[in-house]
């Protein structure tokens, strides 16, 4: 049975949603609470689709429940507590040399499985729905190999856990312009549903439902939280294709190259600190005033 469809009218243009990033998202009472398809009503175009997560929600709840997180400080001042997955593209910052799987593949193998399972599960579901929208994402990242992707089946390279996150308003700047995913488990917890300001959506993150959307192209942001009991809790799992990993070699020459660069960078470093010894023993000074004389 196909999902109903809505017809929703754009409040925002784009650059008055501009204006708004990297603010709170005040405290919305949601307005979208019915599984459907949500279309501009000028235009046509799906914006987003809402619907319980097509299949048992058990297992993606164990692997989220289970999961280490961390804290980041985002730019906007910020903290999330979160966990990335799947593959992750170089980084000279991090001292990443090459594409890899996040190290998420290697501690929690299991919980990885769930999660490419889970995106299948996704984009099936998308492409059932919105056969439009998955045909032409599916060619949007054809310019990723496949290695690089969660499945050969999914659109999706990559993507994070977000543990009880209340994050200011933001586009997915590093991502495809192609729809994310997002499914959320909760307990026990109140708020945490995603506005929409283009389109004056506040979408209800219900336990065990999914939001589709274009994460890339559409600003959001989460709504404030407060605990209802001892041990509750919000997780959204949100599903994107990373940009970068259109320029990630093959596995092999990837870390074939991340071997050389290393050494490269070693040698550097190596050269650096002879260099600065000569220095020093030309001044005649190492550590403190210690005189160092040659004989």
């Amino acid at each position: 049975m196909k999902l109903p469809e809505y017809e929703i009218t754009r409040v925002l243009d784009k650059k008055d949603a501009d204006a708004v990033v990297g603010e709170t998202v005040p405290d919305i009472v949601p307005n979208i609470t019915e599984a459907g398809i949500y279309r501009d009503a000028e235009t046509g175009e799906a914006v987003l689709m809402y619907a319980p997560y097509p299949e048992k929600v058990t297992p993606l709840r164990a692997a989220v429940l289970k999961t280490h997180y961390s804290t980041t400080l985002r730019s906007s001042g910020t903290r999330n507590v979160s966990r990335t997955f799947g593959m992750t593209t170089r980084s000279a910052v991090l001292q990443r040399e090459a594409c890899t799987p996040t190290s998420f593949t290697y501690e929690d193998p299991e919980s990885q499985m769930t999660l490419n399972e889970t995106s299948d599960v996704l984009a099936s579901y998308l492409r059932q729905e919105l056969p439009e929208v998955f045909e032409n994402d599916f060619k949007e990242i054809d310019v990723v190999l496949p290695e690089w992707r969660m499945t050969d089946e999914t659109l999706w390279t990559s993507g994070v856990i977000n543990q009880s996150s209340p994050l200011p308003y933001h586009r997915d700047g590093a991502n495809f312009d192609t729809w994310s995913a997002m499914p959320v488990v909760r307990r026990g917890m109140d708020g945490g549903n995603l506005h929409m300001p283009e389109y004056g959506m506040t979408i209800a993150c219900k336990d065990g439902w999914a939001l589709w959307f274009n994460g890339y192209k559409y600003v959001h942001g989460v709504t404030p939280m407060s605990v209802r009991q001892k041990d509750g809790y919000r997780y959204s799992i949100v599903f994107y294709a990373k940009r970068g990993m259109k320029d990630c070699h093959t596995y092999a020459v990837e870390i074939g190259e991340a071997r050389k660069r290393r050494k490269e960078r070693e040698a550097g470093m190596v050269g650096d600190s002879i260099d600065s010894l000569k220095e020093k023993v030309k001044t005649g000074r190492s550590n403190g005033d210690t005189k160092i004389v040659k004989k």
